[in-house]
């Protein structure tokens, strides 16, 4: 199957991030650019200010450490203004920036670096230095944001560099950012010709993917490749002057793109974390948030969390009543025409369902009106009562979370895309949400499906895909031969990702072809899909199921510590022995059930996907071992380091 967005991409593309940054300042100069907090309220400042910013700290970068265009400049930082102004200020140089966050792992951090080779290194605090030093020996400068107190000496905060040598290598953002104002006044000329002389087809960033599969690779994007998603996103979300919040780090593609389209539509950012987002929520109240589907799973255990420590009648009643308005929600998903189908039905069908929609939609009204006011409410106000667009990306939404915040009246805007498409391929329309899907494909983009012989797949059936458009990187960073594997010579991207396309036309992503196990009698089972609606139950904290080349699905699960606790004293069983909790037969046989009544749904899973065996694991999944940065699972390390564990699972 081959499908294009009917549009003429013409302008997308087709200038560069300088020159659009301009535009935005025209049009947008005076009003609140970027806030984050300062004594704990939040304090902005204008995009003419933001422009400046970037200029002068342009300058210094040019005149104080020689960044020429087309060199790297690595900026080792979290989500903060200074990454913004750093970013731009690269950009207007038409130097290429290398992100990354402040707490990525040493050894991931040493591989990006020593493979990159930046001649600059921005980083956020002076501890990142020493390993920077190290894996860069011919470091020319370093730049650190937050310097050291009191305005000490920050070569002597960090120690000496390898080679001894501490003259002017090294500055603090602030240093710079006065070196640059000083020569502000004779200069700024330079800036506006550097700005000028950037092309759409020169490299503005190479992003380092997380290393699910291996070793990260470099992404290496062009200004061309960024202008269509600058294009089309504004046209979904139709957003102008909003106040948004920003919680992702900026180095993933989403984040990034998604903080260029706010403000090519006016928005005022403001920079929160993780730490203080309920605060934040509250005080800033958005209308737009970028986030990944934890945080929505968190919340929404959270919710069940709640109502699991109300008075038990009054649980069983609130539980009911979130079980029928979950119904009401898809019974009018159904008369609204939102309710996905991989084929289209014929008349009859069509008319039957929505009769019967239309009967449960008048007769669950009243329940759902009432799990309103008891929980709903209460889920919107905690969000600040002004989000009309949660966008979310980075992997697949639960079905069962995805229903239940359609149902709470905040639908979820789905999107899929990849790093080396920067970034979405598909979003879902905000006024006519299709749950379970990733929407349609963005304008601009062609896509096709092809099945496991090349052959195009027929409407509604599982194929691989593949996009081309505008978008699409011109490579990984030195590796010609991973670029091959991937990128034809026509432009086509193998995004190397299962799906299909539903009757309306909306995409449904089905996980990762590498994702993919195949048991003995030659079923595939989507794992990460099976594994998101398990790791949907407040009961458990993560799943990995496993079963390749094995007659039957097993599966890891980390039970979720307060429902482990609780059980304990049902029980009676001590709850400050967890590693003696999970032996008891007892808890065994009650997540086993827990498990198979999931797995066993046959509305979502076909008989062979069913989780027969399961091992409790109360083993924390770190960061660059069972987790790749972006807190995604590594199966095949995960494979490697628990093959034993996974061989006892099947023993006779």
């Amino acid at each position: 199957m081959t499908g294009v967005s009917a549009a003429d991409p013409g302008t997308a593309g087709a200038t560069t991030l300088p020159r659009l940054f301009a535009s935005w300042v025209a049009d947008y100069g005076a009003e609140p650019a970027l806030s984050r907090r300062v004594d704990d309220v939040f304090t902005a400042f204008t995009y003419e200010e933001l422009d400046r910013r970037a200029s002068v700290l342009a300058l210094a970068l040019a005149r104080t450490l020689g960044v020429r265009r087309g060199e790297l400049v690595a900026l080792i930082s979290d989500n903060r203004p200074e990454w913004m102004v750093c970013s731009l200020a690269i950009h207007f140089l038409g130097a290429v920036d290398v992100p990354r966050a402040s707490d990525t792992p040493p050894d991931i951090l040493e591989a990006i670096l020593r493979h990159a080779e930046p001649a600059v290194v921005i980083v956020e605090d002076a501890a990142q230095l020493t390993q920077v030093r190290e894996a860069l020996p011919g470091l020319r400068a370093a730049v650190i944001i937050d310097g050291p107190l009191g305005g000490g000496d920050p070569a002597a905060a960090a120690g000496p560099s390898p080679t001894g040598d501490r003259a002017r290598s090294l500055y603090t953002l602030a240093e710079l950012m006065a070196l640059g104002e000083a020569a502000w006044p004779e200069s700024a000329v330079e800036i506006e010709r550097r700005r000028a002389e950037v092309l759409p087809e020169d490299l503005a960033t190479i992003i380092y993917t997380s290393g699910t599969t291996g070793a990260p690779k470099g992404v290496a994007l062009t200004h061309a490749n960024y202008g269509l998603n600058l294009l089309e996103l504004p046209k979904l979300l139709h957003i102008e002057r909003e106040r948004v919040l920003t919680l992702l780090q900026p180095w993933h593609a989403l984040e990034r793109q998604m903080q260029l389209m706010y403000l090519s539509k006016g928005c005022c950012v403001h920079y929160s974390n993780v730490l203080h987002l309920r605060g934040d929520l509250m005080a800033v109240r958005p209308v737009v948030m970028a986030s990944v589907p934890e945080l929505w799973v968190k919340l929404y255990k959270g919710v069940f969390l709640r109502i699991d420590g109300l008075k038990p009648a009054r649980r069983r009643l609130v539980r009911w009543l979130v079980a029928r308005s979950l119904a009401s929600a898809r019974a009018r998903r159904t008369l609204s025409g939102r309710e996905p189908a991989v084929r289209r039905r014929g008349p009859v069908r069509r008319a039957g369902a929505y009769a019967w929609a239309l009967v449960q939609a008048a007769a669950l009204a009243p329940f759902h009106a009432l799990a309103d006011r008891l929980v709903f409410r209460e889920v919107r106000a905690g969000l600040g009562g002004r989000l009309r667009f949660p966008c979310v990306g980075g992997g697949p939404l639960p079905d069962a979370v995805d229903e239940f915040f359609d149902a709470a009246g905040m639908p979820l805007l789905e999107g899929y895309g990849m790093t080396e498409a920067i970034v979405v391929i598909a979003m879902r329309d905000p006024h006519r949400r299709m749950l379970r899907t990733a929407g349609r494909v963005i304008r601009g983009v062609e896509h096709r499906l092809a099945d496991e012989n090349g052959r195009p797949c027929r409407p509604g059936d599982v194929g691989r895909l593949h996009v081309r458009g505008p978008n699409i990187m011109r490579g990984y960073y030195k590796d010609p031969q991973r670029t091959a594997e991937v990128l034809s010579a026509d432009g086509w991207l193998d995004t190397r990702d299962l799906a299909l396309v539903h009757a309306d036309g909306s995409l449904r992503v089905l996980g990762r072809l590498d994702d993919t196990l195949v048991l003995t009698n030659g079923e595939n089972v989507n794992a990460p899909y099976l594994e998101n609606e398990l790791c949907a139950s407040e009961w458990f904290d993560r799943a990995v199921v496993v079963g390749e080349g094995r007659p039957y699905l097993a599966a890891f699960v980390a039970p979720s510590r307060a429902h482990l606790e609780g059980l304990a004293r049902s029980l009676g069983l001590p709850a400050d022995e967890p590693a003696a909790l999970i032996a008891d037969e007892r808890v065994v046989k009650h997540y086993r059930s827990l498990v198979n009544a999931i797995s066993g749904d046959r509305r979502r899973f076909a008989p062979y996907e069913r989780v027969h065996r399961v091992r409790l694991w109360l083993e924390e999944f770190r960061v660059g071992r069972e987790l790749s940065q972006t807190l995604k699972l590594r199966r095949h390390e995960f494979l490697h380091l628990y093959s034993g564990e996974i061989d006892e699972l099947y023993a006779p």
